[in-house]
């Protein structure tokens, strides 16, 4: 506060001074969320748990607004892809190009990405997802290779019902060791994968140990409470049965002895996400995709 400001505070006649201004700064709360995104897109992880109504999509919706507001995104330094499973993001998010994967017959190469998986069968969405992070991976570590140990550029996939895909009998066979394998080194290829799910219980726990970083809303069940007990503390865990709408415990591995409660308002839809229009290819050059078919 200003030499002005505090003259201005003093001199409050009508008595309706706020405490609130001094504790609750909406400054604060952006550059929270700019720690946020740093951190976890360094990291490789961050995962979003909590009941139903708690507001995690709305939470991630906040933070990708936010990362799309900063440098390093103007500058192409990061490319993102939104899993949406259930239709969240294509309609109440701001403006992103979104394609139906059933329809996709190529990824397209553009900044940022909704993909639509209207699969009833969790195997095809799983697949689906599978093989388009099969195909980042290979890519960046081609681009590493080129470029003698740097990659140009982060890789971010937000990733819905992230129990389908790291869940605890999804990681047997083939198709399970690659996505341990990319969720443990994705920190490597500058690959981030943000996850939401409220079946966390359901999660696999290798999964949940990988993760350095949580957001984490109110959770009731007994298992779901156990879970998150045994990867943070008795004491977050016991903190997270009060959390109301929209709050989350945002936890940090290393920091193990404070926590962050971090209230995420009602996100407001500036502009609306748009159907991505493939271009022709009237250049008539060939090209190769690579499929990954899982188990």
């Amino acid at each position: 506060m200003s030499g002005e400001e505090f003259e201005k505070y003093q001199k409050d006649v009508n008595g309706d001074k706020s405490f609130q201004q001094f504790y609750e700064k909406e400054e604060d709360f952006q550059k929270k969320l700019e720690e946020i995104i740093e951190k976890t897109l360094r990291a490789g992880q961050l995962l979003t748990v909590g009941t139903k109504q708690t507001a995690k999509s709305t939470a991630n919706m906040w933070l990708l607004k936010t990362m799309m507001e900063m440098e390093m995104h103007k500058t192409q330094e990061i490319k993102t892809i939104i899993f949406d499973t259930v239709l969240n993001f294509r309609y109440n998010f701001n403006a992103v190009p979104y394609i139906d994967h059933s329809k996709l017959r190529y990824l397209p190469i553009v900044r940022d990405l909704i993909i639509d998986l209207p699969y009833t069968n969790i195997k095809r969405s799983r697949n689906a997802i599978g093989e388009i992070l099969k195909e980042e991976f290979v890519k960046k570590h081609q681009l590493k290779e080129k470029f003698e140990g740097q990659v140009p550029f982060t890789s971010l996939f937000l990733l819905e019902e992230i129990q389908n895909i790291f869940g605890t009998y999804s990681l047997s066979g083939t198709a399970g060791q690659f996505f341990l394998k990319m969720f443990s080194e994705c920190m490597n290829y500058r690959i981030a994968i943000w996850g939401i799910t409220q079946r966390c219980a359901d999660v696999a726990t290798k999964v949940l140990e990988r993760s350095e970083f949580y957001l984490i809303g109110k959770l009731t069940g007994d298992n779901d409470l156990k879970k998150i007990a045994r990867v943070t503390t008795k004491q977050v865990a016991e903190k997270v049965k009060s959390l109301s709408r929209g709050e989350f415990i945002f936890w940090n591995r290393d920091q193990s002895e404070t926590i962050d409660l971090v209230y995420f308002p009602k996100f407001k839809q500036t502009s609306k996400p748009y159907p991505y229009k493939e271009a022709e290819r009237k250049n008539g050059r060939g090209y190769i995709k690579r499929i990954f078919l899982g188990s």
